[in-house]
């Protein structure tokens, strides 16, 4: 076997290409793109967070890589998240160690307390790799997805009359972008109040408006008309969001679907679902994905009830140092 180089990670195209490459063999049906990998490194605030990466290099070729970060909307400066992804072809070869091994050189330098990780529960070999290494599991979400062209919205007729009735109007981010002076820190403030009651076992740390304007509002695959707001009044109550993944065009992802505490109970977190799902189907996307914890009840009831179909789940692991 050629020697494998652990090296730090650099920003030409050749390595982000490699990366994009390795995730891809990986995961197939959730492909990603040079400028994806680009674009949130350069967005990155790393003059409050730290992020770093090494790739394994084999030859001319590089095979796997690693990565460590400070998580902004879930912020303790001794806590981080890592990633290590090695090729298909080229893992039981001990490259996944070497680059473990250095990351946690690494934060134990930074005095880490805490790292954590996920795998795909359908990756026994990972999971055990990560159980071997002292990881444990801490929560568990579900992939589910959804077949935009067999939905059928008559049975769901009632929720958008319901609204109308109580006086709860659907409007969409673009369309307060250019009403509302104040759309950018109302949305800021539902967006930060309904994240703090996502299941997670770790205590939610808003990010700061920027980073939350390069990451939700003005990333590549962000959709202004596809972010559905719900408003009573003026007021902002609840909202359901989908963005694109470029290196995949039929598909949409669903990001934050949730209403205030005090609007809960009122089918309004499933008429904004519904709202979404008739954004892709207008637009001709084929399939919406999202991820929530099983611990959510909720949110996935709501799932279940429009359709989507579940996947294997997701294990976020974690291990004190």
């Amino acid at each position: 076997m050629t020697e494998v180089l652990v090296r730090e990670f650099t920003l030409g195209n050749d390595d982000y290409g490699a990366l994009v490459e390795i995730d891809t063999a990986l995961f197939p049906e959730n492909p990603t793109r040079v400028e994806d990998f680009r674009y949130d490194d350069e967005n990155f605030d790393r003059t409050r967070y730290v992020l770093k990466r090494y790739v394994a290099q084999s030859g001319s070729a590089i095979v796997g890589y690693g990565t460590y970060h400070h998580m902004p909307s879930r912020f303790h400066p001794q806590r981080f998240w890592m990633w290590i992804a090695v090729h298909p072809g080229h893992q039981r070869q001990g490259i996944g160690t070497l680059l473990y091994e250095r990351l946690i050189q690494d934060l134990r330098e930074l005095g880490a307390l805490w790292v954590g990780t996920s795998c795909r529960e359908n990756m026994p070999e990972a999971l055990l790799f990560l159980q071997r290494r002292g990881f444990r599991e801490v929560l568990r979400s579900w992939e589910s997805r959804l077949d935009v062209d067999k939905f059928n919205f008559e049975p769901f007729r009632e929720y958008a009359e319901r609204l109308r009735r109580e006086g709860v109007e659907v409007t969409t981010l673009a369309e307060e972008k250019e009403r509302n002076p104040r759309w950018l820190e109302q949305v800021y403030e539902l967006h930060t109040t309904l994240m703090a009651d996502v299941p997670s076992h770790t205590p939610y740390t808003p990010p700061p408006l920027d980073q939350f304007v390069r990451y939700t509002l003005a990333a590549p695959g962000s959709l202004p008309d596809g972010f559905y707001v719900a408003k009573e009044g003026q007021r902002y109550i609840g909202e359901s969001f989908v963005t694109r993944n470029l290196g995949e065009p039929g598909a949409l992802y669903q990001g934050l679907t949730a209403v205030r505490r005090e609007y809960r109970g009122r089918g309004i977190a499933l008429a904004l679902k519904l709202h979404t799902i008739a954004y892709a189907q207008k637009h001709g996307y084929k399939v919406i994905k999202t991820w929530n914890a099983t611990v959510n009840e909720g949110m996935l009831a709501i799932n279940q009830k429009l359709g989507f179909v579940r996947q294997p789940a997701w294990i976020e692991m974690e291990k004190a140092f």
